[in-house]
């Protein structure tokens, strides 16, 4: 039987790195990951573009990632899609947005809120979940110390604390107010830099250590924690 579990994430980069974990974890033999997103609305026709990805002809798990094109469209689509997606046999249905700009003492009641479902849907809430990484997902990257080596050899601990004043190596990420600005800072001391761009933030996730975030660094950031597990528990599940 297929394992189907969706995310509905707050933007194209949420997705991308999503779909990377999805497939290290879960293998690429026997998956069909299905990527979503909504252009356009108010003066432009809203139009859906879908990408499928499919390795198997009898895949094992089926995974949804919805990139809903905005943080406060994350709560609005999985309400709007949930009923939808249970009867279609998905099993859970999580949640993936910033914390920011919302200030990091408010975490707790965003997250209570967000939880919170209408009445009429108190029967899915079992299968439903929201993840917040505080205060970007970026701070998972900036955590993931083991690819900046891998963008380029200068960049030691000692060679970036000596130019930024901060040791990405020693710092907790998520104390970070800005952590994407943070990596852009930090590449481009070596002429690179990070941007929201496609093309860009593919070439970045790709050179995280997705070992490293499963055995290290899910512990110092409860938000990743919980999505790798999301994603290990269906695994396990399924053996």
């Amino acid at each position: 039987m297929r394992r189907r579990i969706a995310f509905f994430v707050e933007g194209q980069t949420e997705q991308i790195f999503v779909n990377r974990l999805i497939r290290e974890i879960l293998g690429t033999q026997q998956i069909n990951i299905i990527q979503k997103q909504f252009r356009g609305g108010v003066n432009i026709p809203k139009q859906e573009i879908v990408r499928n990805s499919s390795f198997s002809r009898n895949p094992k798990y089926e995974v949804l990632i919805f990139d809903c094109g905005a943080d406060n469209r994350v709560k609005s689509e999985i309400i709007e899609n949930i009923v939808n997606l249970r009867n279609r046999g998905y099993e859970m249905i999580i949640g993936l947005r910033d914390l920011y700009p919302i200030p990091i003492n408010e975490l707790e009641k965003l997250e209570k809120g967000l939880r919170f479902l209408p009445h009429k849907l108190k029967s899915e809430s079992q299968y439903f979940d929201i993840i917040i990484a505080v205060h970007e997902i970026e701070a998972w990257f900036l955590g993931e110390t083991n690819h900046y080596v891998k963008i380029d050899k200068r960049l030691t601990g000692r060679f970036i604390r000596e130019r930024l004043g901060f040791d990405p190596y020693t710092i907790n990420a998520e104390e970070r107010e800005h952590p994407a600005r943070d990596l852009d800072s930090i590449y481009r001391l070596v002429g690179k830099s990070y941007t929201k761009r496609y093309g860009q933030t593919q070439r970045v996730v790709n050179k995280l250590d997705i070992n490293h975030m499963r055995n290290n660094v899910r512990y110092e950031m409860e938000s990743l924690n919980k999505l790798i597990k999301a994603i290990e528990v269906c695994k396990k599940d399924k053996k």
